[in-house]
């Protein structure tokens, strides 16, 4: 893994016995513990409240977690996420071992991307009900578990239009990326025609004397909400409007 471009935290206890914590690989292996990717992939779906969304784009605060697998047809998908005004997430926890895995782990969030805007609402459910094993509109009874004021008409209306403009925030999540970033803009251009908030975030893992753990998630890069030109034929007249995607 490269340098990063921050230095090791202090822990400053109350003791007054100042220490600087140890960064912890995410490939880190021994007799008791391993942290890979589906480590990261668990802690990112039980902790949502790591993830700043809110940093990468206002409109996807508060994402609750879904499922993880999620099955498409590019593939299973880590984690998806919903805010409670029906925007998507979607996560992959990829560590970066080498730049062609990085060309390749952007390529695949973005077949998932493209994969779910020809999905209806129906068919996320179903997904969705056969990752959870629940049965039902489950991704409306888990957001309505938490937010019991949800309506569910507006809801259901409101994920059917992300999944129909690709209005999706999509996350990589690892162990940080040094290089490469230009070329992970030329592939965003080529889904020109997704309305999507891109990000990539490190989780960096440290260790305590006594083994204890802290993860800290930095952002690392983000992209600009990408719009796409809409032709309208209004009376005969064709004009071309810019596509907000709210």
């Amino acid at each position: 893994m490269a340098e990063s471009q921050y230095g090791n935290p202090i822990h400053i206890p109350a003791s007054g016995k100042i220490s600087a914590l140890q960064r912890v690989p995410l490939r880190y292996k021994d007799e008791d513990e391993k942290y890979d990717e589906k480590w990261l992939q668990n802690l990112l779906f039980e902790y949502p409240e790591s993830i700043p969304f809110s940093d990468l784009d206002q409109a996807f605060s508060g994402a609750i977690p879904i499922c993880v697998e999620l099955g498409t047809p590019a593939g299973p998908l880590d984690v998806l996420y919903v805010t409670p005004q029906g925007k998507l997430v979607i996560l992959e926890a990829k560590l970066w071992r080498n730049p062609e895995a990085r060309r390749k782990v952007v390529g695949q969030i973005l077949d998932y991307a493209k994969e779910l805007s020809k999905w209806s609402y129906e068919d996320l459910q179903r997904e969705v009900a056969k990752a959870t094993g629940r049965k039902g509109n489950v991704l409306y009874q888990i957001v309505q578990s938490l937010h019991n004021d949800i309506d569910e008409a507006k809801f259901v209306d409101e994920v059917s239009k992300c999944l129909r403009t690709g209005r999706f925030m999509l996350l990589i999540a690892g162990d940080g990326i040094r290089e490469g970033v230009g070329a992970i803009a030329e592939f965003l251009e080529r889904y020109g025609s997704l309305e999507f908030t891109f990000g990539l975030i490190e989780m960096a893992v440290y260790r305590f004397q006594d083994n204890d753990l802290i993860v800290q998630p930095r952002i690392l890069a983000k992209s600009m909400i990408y719009k796409r030109s809409v032709v309208v034929s209004e009376d005969l007249n064709i004009e071309v409007k810019e596509d907000a995607g709210e």
